[in-house]
C-alpha cells in the first residue's frame, strides 16, 4: 500500500503544480515568533469539530478549518504575508494579499490594527484573546481552505511521530459495535478505524492528538485478490464530504472540561455499511494505513471470517460505492 500512496501523493503534486499559480506554492514564517522556528500545533486542518461533547450527542458537525498554534494568552501574532486587513468578527482578521485569491485568517485575537488597513510582512497584528491558549491561523486559496502544513505552506515544519491505529471495529445490523479482528460476521457490517496522530512538539495541551492526514484501506478475499482498494485524503485541503459520512459513533474533540484535559477520540468509517449476506462465506484479510502529512504511516491488518454463502452470490458484490 506505501508504492500506491507514494504514487498517489507524487500525481497529486504534480496535478497541483500544473493547475495551480505560482502563489500557491509560495511558502511563508510563522505568525508568532520566532518566524523561522517551528512552534508547537494541536490541532489540525480536518479535525472533528462538532456543537456537543461527541458525534453522538451533537446537532452539527464539521472538519476544522485550519491549524491550531498553541501559544500563551496575549502573545503577539504577526501577519505572515502582506495585504489588506478585513475583519471577520471582533476576534478575528483576514488579511487578503494584493493582486491574487490567497487571504490568511487570525482567530481568537485582539486586534490592533484597524479594518481596510494595508500591513507589510511581519507586522503586529494583535494579541492572543485571553483564554485560548492558542492562535487558529487558516489558509485560502480561490475561496478554499488549504492545509498550512503542507509542503509549500508554513515554514519550518517538520514530523517524525508515527500515527497510531487504535481499532478496529464494525458495527452489526442491531448497531452493537464489536472487535473485527477473528470476528466472524454475518448480515450488514459497516467498519470503523480508531486512528490518530500525535503532533511533533507538545503544546499547552500536551496528550492532544490530531487527525491522520490520509487513511487507506485494501480488503483481500481469501483467494489473495484485492477486491477494494480506497483511501480518504484529508491532506490538502478543507475536506468536502459530509462529516457525519465521515466520523463514526464515539468521536470527540480534545478539550478542556472544568479544568481537566480530555483526549479526542477519532473514529472513520472505513466506507459504507457492507451486506456480507450477498457474498461467499471465508477469510478476508484487511489492510488500513494512516499517514501524516510528512508521509509517516502506519499499517494494521486483520482477518476476518464471513459466514454466510447465498446462493449465486459472488465475492465481487462486497466491493463497496467510491470513496475520496
Amino acid at each position: 500500500m506505501r508504492a500506491k500512496r507514494i504514487l498517489s501523493v507524487a500525481l497529486g503534486i504534480v496535478a497541483a503544480a500544473l493547475m495551480l499559480p505560482s502563489y500557491a506554492s509560495a511558502a511563508y514564517g510563522w505568525p508568532i515568533k520566532p518566524f523561522n522556528r517551528q512552534h508547537p500545533v494541536r490541532g489540525q486542518l480536518n479535525d472533528p469539530r462538532m456543537n456537543g461533547d461527541s458525534v453522538d450527542t451533537s446537532t452539527s458537525f464539521t472538519f476544522h478549518s485550519g491549524v491550531d498554534i498553541a501559544t500563551p494568552d496575549g502573545t503577539a501574532v504577526y501577519a505572515v504575508a502582506a495585504g489588506r486587513v478585513h475583519y471577520l468578527d471582533p476576534t478575528a482578521i483576514a488579511v487578503r494579499r494584493p493582486h491574487v485569491p490567497v487571504v490568511f485568517e487570525y482567530w481568537h485575537v485582539i486586534p490592533l490594527v484597524k479594518d481596510k488597513s494595508l500591513v507589510k510582512r511581519h507586522a503586529l497584528l494583535g494579541y492572543v484573546e485571553m483564554g485560548r491558549g492558542h492562535v487558529h491561523f487558516a489558509q485560502k486559496e480561490n475561496n478554499t481552505y488549504v492545509n498550512p502544513l503542507r509542503r509549500g505552506g508554513l515554514t519550518p515544519y517538520i514530523d517524525h511521530t508515527l500515527p497510531t491505529i487504535k481499532s478496529i471495529t464494525y458495527y452489526d445490523s442491531a448497531g452493537v459495535n464489536h472487535t473485527l479482528e477473528n470476528a466472524v460476521v454475518s448480515g450488514d457490517v459497516r467498519i470503523v478505524v480508531d486512528a490518530y496522530d500525535t503532533p511533533e512538539l507538545k503544546s499547552n495541551w500536551p496528550l492532544a492528538v490530531v487527525t491522520p492526514a490520509w487513511i487507506g484501506w485494501q480488503l483481500i478475499d481469501a483467494s489473495g485478490r484485492a477486491i477494494e482498494h480506497k483511501h480518504r485524503d484529508f491532506s490538502r485541503k478543507l475536506y468536502r464530504e459530509s462529516a457525519a459520512d465521515i466520523f463514526a459513533p464515539g468521536t470527540f474533540k480534545n478539550a478542556m472540561k472544568k479544568g481537566s484535559f480530555i483526549v479526542g477520540n477519532y473514529n472513520y468509517w472505513i466506507g459504507p455499511e457492507r451486506n456480507t449476506t450477498r457474498v461467499k462465506g471465508g477469510t478476508y484479510t484487511l489492510l488500513v494505513t494512516v499517514a501524516d502529512v510528512r508521509d509517516n504511516e502506519t499499517t494494521k491488518t486483520i482477518r476476518f471470517t464471513v459466514a454466510n454463502t447465498p446462493a449465486g452470490a459472488t465475492i465481487s458484490s462486497l466491493r463497496s460505492p467510491a470513496s475520496h
